[in-house]
């Protein structure tokens, strides 16, 4: 049987790699009905509206390599997953820039499955 921090950190890789890939599918699954993100880009608790912008993937990632993870135990079935996390993104589909940011999800788990229920991107140094 997985860790709890092994669990979570295979499913944060899951969750960057449908950021890569812009597949929307996977974070209807991935978020809670009511999620919360946080980022230099606003806050928004719409689902639908964050799940549009996975869909139309306008600024790609292409590359997402996390360190530094970090796994807290909230409760039986809440837990705190936080990492740094370089990334490749091409700004408006053609600019390629890198970026550093810490990277923290609050998750709960339902029926077996953990699920985001607050995403948090932070720049980092």
């Amino acid at each position: 049987m997985k860790s709890l921090e092994d669990e979570l950190i295979e499913l944060s890789e899951q969750a960057w790699q449908a950021n890569r890939e812009g597949d929307a599918a996977f974070y209807d699954r991935f978020l809670t009905d009511a999620p919360l993100s946080v980022s230099p880009w606003g806050v928004q608790d719409d689902r639908a509206a964050i799940l549009r912008v996975f869909a139309e993937n306008r600024n790609p990632y292409t590359r997402t390599d996390q360190s530094d993870h970090r796994v807290i135990r909230l409760g039986e079935d809440a837990a705190v997953h936080t990492s740094t996390v370089e990334i490749d993104v091409l700004m408006d589909g053609t600019r390629k820039q890198t970026m550093r940011v810490y990277a923290t999800t609050v998750l709960t788990r339902a029926d077996g499955s953990w699920r985001a229920a607050l995403f948090q991107v932070t720049p980092a140094p």
